[in-house]
């Protein structure tokens, strides 16, 4: 008897549950699946804020040496000149494509207008051999502050970064021995400027 006065009552409710509006009936569970967080820079602590300023200031070094390149290129030895302003540019913009890529912040700065006043083609050179030395310094730095960070992905970024310094150094300081003995062997500022444009256009 009991037992079929319980099998009873359950009909009764199951009919009550189909009868009932949808709205008041109870909601079953569901798994939402979390949304995907934004990229997260690549290091084990994040990016320290000296390495965000560092890197920050890198984009202006690049576009600064761009335009002393440009400037140098009104003085003299246009060809390279202007490779060499478009390279640096393009460093600068390798800087940013990284940073959208890293969701690193970036604040562009004011650049810094060039020297355009030059006594000899020496003193030109002797300014840009300057502008890489400096630049090889502000490279380093950034790299120091991202090893102490252990921001390992920008190390990797750097590397090639470092070598090109190293061969840009080497080719300005043997450049500025060829203009130095200018004196020594008529033509040699003409031939320069021919081979150097040589090289960039084919580059």
């Amino acid at each position: 008897m009991l037992k079929a006065l319980l099998h009873m009552c359950c009909l009764v409710a199951a009919a009550a549950f189909r009868a009932s509006p949808a709205t008041h009936r109870p909601t079953a569970l569901r798994m939402v699946a979390a949304s995907p967080s934004p990229s997260t820079p690549f290091s084990l602590g994040g990016p320290s804020d000296e390495l965000l300023a560092l890197f920050n200031a890198q984009v202006t070094n690049e576009m600064a040496a761009s335009q002393l390149y440009l400037s140098a290129s009104i003085w003299g030895f246009a060809s390279y000149m202007l490779a060499e302003s478009a390279e640096e540019r393009g460093h600068a913009l390798q800087f940013v494509d990284f940073a959208n890529k890293r969701n690193i912040p970036l604040k562009l700065d004011s650049i810094p207008a060039p020297n355009a006043e030059w006594e000899s083609p020496e003193d030109v050179w002797v300014d840009i051999l300057k502008l890489e030395q400096g630049n090889t310094k502000n490279l380093l730095h950034v790299a120091e502050a991202a090893n102490r960070c252990q921001d390992y992905a920008v190390l990797a970024f750097l590397n090639p970064f470092h070598m090109e310094q190293v061969e840009s150094e080497d080719k300005i300081s043997s450049i500025i021995a060829k203009v130095t003995d200018e004196n020594k062997t008529p033509g040699l500022l003409r031939q320069l400027d021919h081979e150097l444009g040589v090289e960039s256009s084919s580059g």
